[in-house]
């Protein structure tokens, strides 16, 4: 069971959602949960050049007020929607030199069950975030797709299984989900890579079986299709609430120059995700 969920907020360059704040406040409410926040109070780092520093000195001034606004709206939203709700929330304010990468921020999450990230679909530098995130704090990922609009329900899930190591930390992490959903899928896409295994079906199925899990199991071909499409495609064929998988197979290098699953479903999806790394 999730004890403690963390929720990471970004105040620039797109504040975090509304929407990811309350699928957050309702996982916490959903797992009877304490939910931990981590909100950052950006500092901006200017060069130490008389001339220019001081030329940049104060613009810089102008985006930390911004930004400070920004943060405080975000955190105000977060303790409104804990407290209506009647869930604990620890919010943290910690200095942020920017520019500089989420996984400076991870640690943070680290003695947490379950993270929670917003998934802005503008722009690169959300979907980077969220990946420091996932490859940085080895924990469990919940990602919340802005464009999603969708109330936390857990009644259709499915999983994609390739038998790789990180989608059976996925599954293991998703447990607690899994044994709460109304109907959970095992989807298996052949074609895309060397399964070297011949039975795929019947271990995962024994898993998820022997902790009260109600599991069917889909097995598809990739066709002409990318892999990132398919999952989608099957995940909305059956109404998933959910989506779970493990995270970059491949090194996150060979997945930006070759392409991979992770990066194309997070680049696309409006379902959330459960990844693991």
């Amino acid at each position: 069971m999730y004890r403690i969920i963390h929720l990471a907020l970004t105040p620039h360059p797109i504040p975090s959602s509304q929407s990811a704040i309350d699928y957050a406040c309702r996982a916490a409410l959903y797992f009877g949960a304490k939910l931990t926040v981590t909100s950052p109070h950006l500092s901006v780092r200017t060069p130490r050049h008389v001339i220019a520093g001081g030329m940049m000195a104060g613009m810089a001034r102008d985006f930390e007020r911004d930004a400070a606004v920004k943060s405080a709206e975000v955190e105000r939203y977060v303790r409104q929607t804990a407290t209506n709700m009647g869930i604990e929330v620890a919010i943290v304010p910690i200095a942020e030199r920017w520019p500089s990468s989420a996984s400076d921020m991870t640690w943070r999450g680290r003695t947490s069950d379950l993270c929670i990230l917003g998934l802005p679909q503008s722009g690169d530098e959300g979907r980077l975030d969220v990946e420091d995130w996932i490859f940085g704090v080895g924990r469990p990922c919940l990602i919340y797709p802005d464009e999603s609009g969708d109330a936390l329900s857990f009644d259709s899930v499915l999983i994609s299984w390739d038998f790789s190591k990180s989608a059976a930390r996925a599954v293991c992490d998703a447990l607690p989900i899994l044994k709460t959903a109304h109907n959970v899928r095992v989807l298996t896409v052949r074609g895309e890579k060397d399964i070297p295994v011949e039975d795929i079906k019947t271990p995962i199925l024994e898993l998820l079986t022997a902790h009260d899990v109600k599991v069917e199991f889909l097995e598809v071909e990739l066709g002409d299709h990318s892999i990132g499409r398919v999952i989608l495609d099957q995940a909305l064929s059956i109404r998933a609430n959910l989506l779970v998988m493990g995270a970059y197979g491949h090194s996150r290098i060979k997945e930006f120059v070759l392409g991979g699953a992770t990066k194309e479903i997070l680049n696309t999806t409006r379902i959330p995700l459960f990844m693991s790394h």
